[in-house]
């Protein structure tokens, strides 16, 4: 059975997340533009990891800002590096359970929506402490072929003798829609109007060890996550799987040693009838 949003450790990852997130933080940058936060809104960000884009919303606004996320280690790690900032704080929570009692501005879900398993229950929550008119601002990876290299490196795994049948055990945890109108339907449904949507196609070059890191920074939290498994992951697996990923990674890089790596993302922007 898929393990809910809880159920996923990221613990591990706590300390290097900010550094190997490029791609990440690159869409967080147009997210942060589109939602355009003003200098005395209260903001929640939802999924907020080590904090790293929490603290640049912190030092836009004088409101509130609230970080939350499932995993303890990305926040005693958001709380170790934002100390100086006042107006920011941090609590474990669940996207898909939290109750908080204060009401927000604008809320931010940058690079998780893909993870939750009930998005109507993250919905719902996210509408109720939002004020009236208030926003959220989504960017997430979309569609089945969110990111191509990944999806011909995991091919390479599929196929292996040595990992084809644990990976046939493998459950994708991801939630991704191929239109933005399956988005901007699943907002309206939950009372929201839409602002703005966009599903766009990215691409930059990258090292093959930075676009390793990458692929570490997120989806290998659920290709190599014991609870998407219906089998034990050995070492032995684990180990092979990096190995193989890393050498499909390398066979993608050009004449000059950069892959050019390619996501397709959702950007939506909806508010608070």
């Amino acid at each position: 059975m898929v393990k809910t949003m809880s159920e996923v450790n990221f613990n591990s990852k706590a300390f290097t997340y900010a550094d190997n997130a490029l791609v990440q933080k690159s869409a967080s940058e147009v997210l942060l533009k589109l939602l355009s936060i003003q200098p005395e809104e209260d903001v929640l960000d939802i999924g907020c990891g080590p904090g790293h884009i929490t603290k640049k919303i912190a030092q836009v606004t004088k409101g509130t800002v609230q970080g939350i996320d499932v995993s303890q280690g990305m926040i005693e790690q958001a709380v170790s590096s934002s100390k100086e900032l006042p107006n920011l704080k941090y609590s474990v929570m669940d996207a898909e359970s939290f109750e908080l009692n204060t009401k927000y501005d604008v809320i931010v879900c940058n690079s998780c929506f893909q993870w939750f398993q009930k998005p109507e229950q993250v919905l719902m929550r996210c509408f109720n402490v939002l004020k009236e008119g208030g926003r959220i601002g989504v960017q997430a990876p979309a569609t089945q072929s969110y990111c191509p290299n990944f999806i011909s490196a995991i091919e390479k795994i599929r196929m292996h003798p040595y990992t084809r049948e644990v990976f046939s055990h493998f459950k994708s945890p991801w939630l991704f829609f191929d239109s933005k109108e399956e988005y901007k339907r699943l907002f309206m449904n939950y009372g929201f109007d839409i602002i703005y949507s966009e599903l766009r196609e990215e691409s930059n070059l990258f090292s093959v060890e930075q676009a390793y890191k990458i692929y570490q920074s997120g989806a290998e939290n659920g290709y190599l996550n014991q609870s998407f498994y219906t089998v034990t992951l050995t070492d032995d697996y684990i180990s092979t799987f990096r190995k193989l990923v890393k050498e499909a990674i390398k066979e993608q890089a050009d004449s000059s040693g950069m892959v050019n790596l390619k996501f397709e993302r959702i950007y939506l922007i909806a508010k608070k009838q």
